[in-house]
C-alpha cells in the first residue's frame, strides 16, 4: 500500500513540475487552401486521393492536418496548423505547399466540397467550391 501512495505521489510531483510554456506559446489556426487536385472520377465505396495547396503567413506555421466537416453531401475542408508565437518569426516567400487528403464517399450523387479561402471584407467566409459526381 506505500509503495502506491509513494508512486502516486510521485506521478503528481512529476505532472506538477511539468511546464506549460511550450502549450502557451503555441495556437492552432486555420490556413487558406490556395488550389486543389481532384481527379476525374469518384466511386461510392472506395477511397479517393486529393491533394490539397497551401501557404504558411510565416515560418512559425508547421502542418498539423486537415479540418474536415461534413454536413449532408457538402464537405467543408481548411489545413490545421499549429502556430509558435515567437518574436523572430519571419514572412515567407515559398512555393505552395501540397499535402494529400484520402477522401471516402460513401454515397452515389452530387457532392459539394467547400475548400475555405478566408474571409473578405465583411468578415464572411470564403470558399473555393467543387461539386463533384459520385458514381455507384
Amino acid at each position: 500500500m506505500k509503495k502506491i501512495l509513494v508512486l502516486l505521489f510521485c506521478i503528481q510531483f512529476l505532472s506538477a513540475c511539468s511546464s506549460d510554456s511550450d502549450m502557451e506559446n503555441t495556437s492552432f489556426e486555420l490556413l487558406t487552401i490556395q488550389d486543389v487536385r481532384l481527379p476525374d472520377t469518384f466511386k461510392a465505396g472506395q477511397q479517393t486521393v486529393i491533394y490539397l495547396k497551401y501557404k504558411r503567413p510565416t515560418n512559425c506555421y508547421s502542418f498539423n492536418g486537415i479540418y474536415y466537416e461534413k454536413n449532408g453531401n457538402t464537405i467543408t475542408m481548411a489545413i490545421d496548423a499549429l502556430r509558435q508565437h515567437l518574436s523572430n518569426c519571419e514572412a515567407v516567400n515559398e512555393n505552395l505547399f501540397e499535402v494529400s487528403y484520402p477522401l471516402f464517399l460513401q454515397t452515389s450523387g452530387i457532392h459539394v466540397l467547400r475548400f475555405w479561402q478566408g474571409k473578405n471584407a465583411q468578415g464572411e467566409d470564403q470558399f473555393l467550391i467543387r461539386e463533384i459526381d459520385v458514381q455507384e
